[in-house]
């Protein structure tokens, strides 16, 4: 919890706003979406269930007419006189015979079968004679071929039964023709034959996608799976199951429907609202991204003038008229923006005199004149005795000072830099009889470029001083290096003198020293080219001290201390 807390905390406020928008408003969309799911899908699948039970009881209703219809027209049947007395009676002859046949008992018949077009075939079995008549008059032998058959199967009232055709038949005993006044039954006996799917046809339209069984207690009348649900294989069907009964001979209708079908309109709702769900996180998400950038517009644009300070520029301005907190918090950073930068020129320039007079007082403690004809005298004096090394140290010391005073100049090119500082180490390793040895790396390709002076002569005077003289242990070495390196010129001095102590190279740049040092070079620096332009210390006790800065190289930079 601690750590979501501080991940949160530390986004910024346009997204901790985002955050908020959107954490209120999934809340109430996710219940209402969840809610709204649950109740569609138990809804759809009531109805789905409802629509299966309705459509099952319609069917059962006009199957139980569909089987009174028959079983009436089968019991009329067995009454009539054409029918019974068609295979019990004693013909006396053949013409007797043909004219009870064809002139009676198949007229009958085919009044019937125009009132029933729908029956396939209208049979009566004898098993008193063995006379028969094509279809419609069979011996009883023929029952005995169907795999129901057995001695009881039939009885005095209508049966149904399963043929091996395929065809379902309705069968019942004819009454016996000799009883008048008890009602008897011969083992004559009469049958409907009819299509199944005739019989049922009220079963094809109840439902889609679907498997219905028509069963009796003794046989399975009739089924039938739709093409949909055969192409699912067994082993993954899942059953939703509805049974209805009929009101006669207790038939049992079994409805059953894959639950991946009944729940397929369900599934399709809950695709749709999970899409309208997210549409609506879309559109919650757009609205809470506009709305907290339209909040965070103000404080963006104080946060990038922010940034412009920080980056050390103090040249703008910014003012907000609105009369809120955040158009208060502007309007008085800009004030505070104002004496800043009042304060930074007084500062400034109070910094820059005194650096002049510093300087300059510098400068003045020698008169030049007097300086150059006294060294010049040495060297004529000098080269008269052949005092070779006298001659040079003057001309050393006339190249070193022309170069450090530079006629009272504050700036000079890096190239008089360069010969200033060359001639004071030459001037220095006369002076301790050459106990160090110094190495220039400079590149040949610098630019004519205008510095501040003397910023190099303090850096080698205190690895002279500081380091490599105090250094009885090892002959002393000193590298000064000089580079342009991506439009900047960089300078390293590098010695292998004493070292400093590593709490006191964090006090260097920030303690007054007796002479020029290295906090005078470090402000001049800054003051000239910005606070990114300042040295760099690094040291090592007893091994070597490094001083590095850089300067930048481009026309703009190089104007600004003109």
């Amino acid at each position: 919890m601690k750590r979501i807390r501080f991940l949160i905390q530390s986004l910024n406020y346009k997204r901790k706003l985002i955050v908020a928008c959107f954490s209120v408003g999934i809340l109430p969309l996710s219940i209402m979406g969840i809610f709204c799911y649950n109740r569609t899908i138990n809804l759809l699948l009531e109805q789905e269930m409802t629509s299966m039970s309705s459509a099952i009881a319609t069917a059962t209703n006009s199957i139980d007419s569909q089987i009174t219809l028959y079983e009436n027209l089968l019991t009329y049947l067995s009454c009539e006189e054409y029918i019974i007395e068609t295979p019990s009676k004693n013909y006396q002859g053949i013409y007797e015979t043909y004219e009870q046949l064809n002139y009676k008992f198949d007229v009958f018949l085919k009044g019937i079968y125009v009132q029933h077009p729908e029956i396939l075939q209208i049979t009566v079995y004898n098993a008193t004679t063995a006379l028969s008549h094509g279809f419609q008059l069979r011996p009883i032998s023929d029952l005995e071929q169907e795999t129901w058959y057995h001695e009881t199967a039939v009885t005095p009232f209508p049966s149904w039964y399963l043929n091996n055709d395929g065809t379902i038949c309705v069968i019942q005993k004819i009454p016996d023709p000799f009883e008048k006044y008890v009602q008897s039954f011969s083992e004559n006996c009469i049958s409907i034959k009819l299509d199944p799917d005739v019989l049922f046809k009220s079963l094809n339209n109840i439902s889609k996608d679907y498997h219905i069984q028509v069963t009796s207690p003794t046989q399975t009348m009739y089924s039938y799976t739709s093409p949909s649900v055969s192409e699912i294989p067994l082993g993954t069907r899942h059953w939703t199951m509805l049974s209805s009964e009929t009101d006669i001979h207790d038939w049992t209708i079994i409805l059953e429907k894959p639950t991946r079908f009944l729940s397929a309109p369900a599934n399709k709702m809950a695709i749709i609202i999970i899409l309208i769900i997210f549409a609506c996180l879309g559109i919650l998400l757009f609205m809470s991204n506009f709305l907290s950038s339209f909040f965070v517009h103000r404080i963006n644009v104080l946060h990038d003038q922010m940034q412009q300070i920080q980056n050390g520029n103090f040249d703008i301005s910014i003012h907000d008229e609105m009369p809120d907190e955040i158009g208060e918090l502007t309007n008085n950073f800009q004030d505070m923006i104002n004496e800043i930068n009042r304060l930074i020129q007084e500062d400034y320039k109070n910094k820059i005199i005194l650096k002049e007079a510093q300087l300059k007082a510098l400068q003045a403690q020698i008169n030049p004149h007097f300086l150059y004809n006294c060294l010049s005298m040495i060297n004529s004096k000098a080269l008269v005795n052949g005092q070779q090394e006298i001659s040079q140290l003057s001309r050393l010391l006339s190249v070193f000072y022309r170069t450090t005073l530079n006629k009272g100049k504050l700036e000079t090119t890096l190239q008089n830099e360069i010969k200033n500082v060359k001639s004071y180490m030459d001037i220095q390793k006369l002076l301790h009889d050459n106990i160090f040895d110094v190495t220039y790396q400079i590149d040949q390709a610098l630019p004519e470029l205008e510095i501040p002076n003397l910023l190099l002569q303090p850096l080698i005077e205190n690895s002279l001083v500081h380091g490599i003289l105090p250094n009885k242990s090892r002959r002393g070495k000193l590298f000064l290096t000089i580079s342009n390196v991506m439009n900047q010129i960089h300078f390293t001095v590098l010695d292998n003198g004493l070292g400093i102590p590593p709490e006191k190279v964090e006090t260097l740049l920030l303690t007054e020293s007796g002479g020029y040092g290295l906090k005078n070079v470090n402000e001049r620096l800054q003051l000239t080219y910005g606070e990114e332009y300042g040295l760099k210390i690094q040291s090592i006790l007893d091994e070597s001290t490094m001083v590095t800065f850089c300067i930048p190289a481009d026309k703009l930079h190089a104007a600004k201390i003109e």
